[in-house]
């Protein structure tokens, strides 16, 4: 009985160590299966290399389809609007060799005839000033009879006066005329005039007041009546020239504008008192757009130009932005060497230069500069560049432009709803011709109508019909 429960012993035994090692065996051939690389022999056998390929390119397909589907709308309507400017440039560069090929006249003859006529138009206006004092002269005996009507005058205001106690405005209104209607009855007035204009101002004045504004400095309300009240000595037209000496440069300013009266206005109140401190023989010209055809700031700074040389002989010309208040009077309006760029630090800038070819803003040149590089170039319809391109201009001729100061050189800019600019491909095209084009594109083939020039107390108002852009330039 022992001998057979041994036997049983013996065959569990062998029965758990079969068991044993038939659980290693499979433990080790799960760990190779786990642990060793697949013979690549089997991928080939079981997934061909051209249906992963295929199953990539696939995949990139789709994926670029759905980018297409997403973006389809943007990328199609920068395509046309790419085309459209491609075409706009190439009808641009015919209409520049249509200009060309017209009958303009160069340069240097246009020059000529230009000296010509603005000479005949101020002969034509000295003789009417002769004629106008011959006339004078035979209507001496009306002279009683005005100075009785003057006398009547003001006696009446007097009597106004000691009725108005609380108008201090209104009141000094009316000492302003008595003042000026007084001078007018004085013979020895404009004898007195002249012979003080005999003498030379100072070349650095000495009323000036340095700064005048800083950042934190608000504008006035004021209305235009008001400031015509108050520098009431400015001439018609918006000329004013210092009595007790005789002022060392004729200066024109010529501000291009377009629906800024307050701007305008507040420029006009700043701007007089400037002038007249610095002790210039100077003249406001306002020059507006008619219409609201797309604009052309060119245009209307040559038509002014034009204009103004034809009343007065300039020394130089200030293109003043209507929107550009100075803040320091020590910044001088008086006629450069050099063309002088004015405007270097603008608050809206950071007061600082954005780029060298920057002259925009305020800028003072010679006459017979302006004349040599042919004025502004007319080809920029719309806003900007401009500038940019009169700078090439004067790079061409060898002309340096010259800077104050920045710490004088300040201007405080109003807030205004800013232009939308023109494409820049056009621009660009522009301006990389600007040195080659400047002989026959300027204020010499300046093409528009004068509407009309009415001389108002503070400025004369020159309207403009710059008309309708060639193709390609809208």
């Amino acid at each position: 009985m022992y001998s057979r429960y041994q036997s049983l012993l013996n065959s569990d035994y062998e029965r758990d160590q079969q068991e044993q090692e038939q659980i290693s065996r499979s433990s080790y051939e799960l760990y190779r299966y786990n642990h060793e690389p697949v013979s690549t022999n089997i991928l080939r056998r079981d997934i061909p290399p051209i249906l992963i390929l295929l199953f990539f390119l696939f995949l990139i397909i789709i994926i670029l389809s759905q980018i297409l589907v997403i973006h389809s709308s943007r990328y199609g309507t920068n395509f046309s609007a790419m085309q459209k400017i491609q075409g706009e440039l190439k009808q641009m560069d015919e209409s520049m060799e249509r200009l060309l090929s017209d009958n303009v006249l160069p340069i240097d003859k246009w020059r000529l005839l230009f000296h010509i006529q603005t000479y005949l138009n101020r002969f034509e206006y000295l003789f009417d000033l002769f004629n106008n004092e011959n006339n004078h002269i035979n209507k001496n005996f009306n002279q009683t009879i005005i100075q009785s009507h003057i006398k009547k005058f003001i006696n009446k205001s007097n009597e106004i006066l000691k009725q108005e106690h609380n108008n201090s405005y209104f009141i000094n209104s009316i000492k302003h005329v008595q003042n000026r209607l007084e001078e007018m009855m004085d013979p020895n007035h404009n004898l007195s005039q002249e012979k003080q204009r005999k003498i030379y101002c100072n070349e650095q004045p000495n009323q000036l007041k340095g700064q005048i504004l800083n950042e934190n400095s608000t504008f006035p309300n004021i209305s235009l009546y008001e400031i015509e009240m108050n520098y009431s000595n400015v001439r018609s037209g918006g000329g004013w020239s210092p009595k007790h000496c005789l002022a060392r440069h004729r200066v024109a300013i010529i501000i291009p504008y377009r629906d800024r009266f307050e701007h305008l206005v507040t420029l006009l109140y700043y701007l007089h008192p400037i002038l007249q401190r610095q002790e210039l023989d100077y003249k406001i010209y306002v020059s507006e757009q008619v219409g609201n055809g797309t604009y052309n700031k060119a245009v209307l700074m040559n038509a002014a130009f034009i204009y103004a040389s034809t009343e007065y002989d300039f020394q130089c010309f200030v293109f003043h932005d209507v929107d550009l208040i100075p803040e320091d009077d020590r910044n001088m309006y008086s006629c450069p060497i050099f063309p002088r760029h004015m405007s270097v630090a603008v608050n809206e800038m950071n007061y600082k230069l954005t780029y060298e070819e920057l002259i925009g803003g305020v800028f003072n040149i010679r006459t017979e500069h302006f004349l040599t590089v042919n004025g502004y170039s007319n080809l920029y319809w719309g806003w900007g560049a401009e500038d940019d391109d009169l700078y090439y201009r004067l790079k061409e001729i060898s002309l340096k432009v010259i800077r104050p100061p920045s710490s004088i050189a300040r201007y405080r800019m109003l807030q205004h709803t800013k232009r939308t600019p023109s494409i820049w491909n056009k621009r660009a095209k522009l301006l990389y011709s600007a040195a080659k084009r400047y002989t026959w594109d300027g204020v010499s083939s300046a093409r528009y109508n004068l509407t009309s020039a009415i001389a108002y107390p503070l400025f004369t108002h020159i309207l403009v019909d710059v008309g309708v852009p060639p193709p390609g330039f809208t």
